[in-house]
């Protein structure tokens, strides 16, 4: 009797543990399965990849606490009083790290409102560059350097953040000094040509015509201002390309760009 009894028990908690093992085992996998198809159908949406992976994770960590608790509760442990526990150690762990939550706060707040999104251009203080992650405690930066640059989320939630690629198209802006004497007209002419001839510039607009100004009087010249409208990726490309060849065209054309000059008058006493 006592073996048939004996042999009962352990046949039980084998059952037991048994059962708990095909909880966890199929939890496991109806995990990866949910945040995996989950993650496939937001990416037809017009959802940025950093948010996607906020809620895959956010799904993974609920359903590892249930597979945790249903695979107890199937042993027969009470679960009451892990989940009491569990409480306390959560509420301390919120005191603890209020800013590290803060910065989580902040996170779901960026990637819900979405001020920039990944591969975006941003300044943020005296940073610039592209967005290459956004995730739940930090922003990461690329600047042009290839420098990396962590950024913690409640420090941009609170400052001022300029993102450059709202919009495709970006003006790229020429400042030209000539001189007094030269003929505008003629340097109009020669600047609004170069651009049109430069790869990249948007032409078949009206709203980005490129245009060139005379923008102010300076002490030793006159400062003309040539816009023209590229797409973001092209801004650098063609700003070198402008600055480089309008001096050419200039010089080609007898139009020498003026330098400060200091004219010196000696005076004789007697």
């Amino acid at each position: 009797m006592n073996m048939d009894k004996y042999w009962n028990i352990g046949l039980d908690f084998l059952i037991k543990i048994g059962g708990a093992l095909l909880i966890v085992v199929v939890g496991l996998l109806a995990t990866h399965l949910i945040a995996y198809f989950f993650g496939k159908a937001m990416k037809k949406t017009n959802v940025d990849a950093s948010l996607i992976n906020f809620f895959k994770r956010v799904i993974r960590i609920v359903c590892y606490v249930i597979i945790v608790i249903s695979a107890l509760s199937n042993l027969g442990i009470s679960t009451t009083g892990i989940i009491a526990s569990f409480s306390a150690v959560a509420a301390g762990f919120a005191l603890a790290l209020k800013d590290s939550l803060s910065d989580i706060a902040s996170g779901v707040v960026i990637l819900f409102t979405r001020p920039f999104k990944t591969d975006d251009f941003i300044e943020f203080d005296d940073h610039k560059g592209f967005v290459e992650k956004i995730d739940l405690m930090h922003t990461y930066m690329r600047t042009y350097d290839d420098t990396n640059v962590i950024i913690p989320n409640s420090n941009i939630t609170t400052t001022k953040v300029t993102n450059y690629t709202t919009n495709p198209e970006v003006r790229v802006q020429v400042f030209i000094p000539i001189a007094y004497e030269a003929d505008f007209d003629k340097v109009k002419e020669i600047v609004v040509d170069r651009m049109k001839k430069t790869d990249k510039v948007i032409l078949n607009n009206e709203k980005f015509t490129p245009v060139v100004r005379l923008e102010s009087y300076q002490e030793s010249s006159l400062e003309v201002i040539a816009r023209c409208w590229v797409n973001f990726k092209d801004y650098w490309a063609v700003y070198y390309s402008l600055t480089e060849n309008i001096k050419k065209d200039l010089e080609a054309n007898n139009l020498v760009i003026p330098f400060n000059q200091l004219d010196v008058h000696l005076k004789n006493e007697e």
